[in-house]
């Protein structure tokens, strides 16, 4: 059965350019999003976070690799 393409998603609103669709958000969730881009920090990590990211992401993986390769 093939499948057939709507002409827009449900709660889009029409934009103009069908490229770029606008949703329809309510003031209460555009107030609150607004919020918190406003209140985001100027640092993603601390040193800690950054510690324990490299130690996880990368030297525990590279530990584990050497020692399967010596298994």
């Amino acid at each position: 059965m093939p499948m057939r393409r709507h002409s827009r998603a449900a709660g889009m609103a029409d934009s103009g350019d069908p490229r770029l669709p606008t949703p329809d958000l309510p003031p209460e969730l555009e107030a609150r999003i607004a919020a918190l881009e406003a209140a985001a920090p100027a640092a993603d990590f601390d040193w800690a976070s950054w510690f324990w990211m490299i130690l996880l992401g990368i030297a525990l993986p590279a530990i584990l690799l050497i020692i399967g390769w010596r298994a």
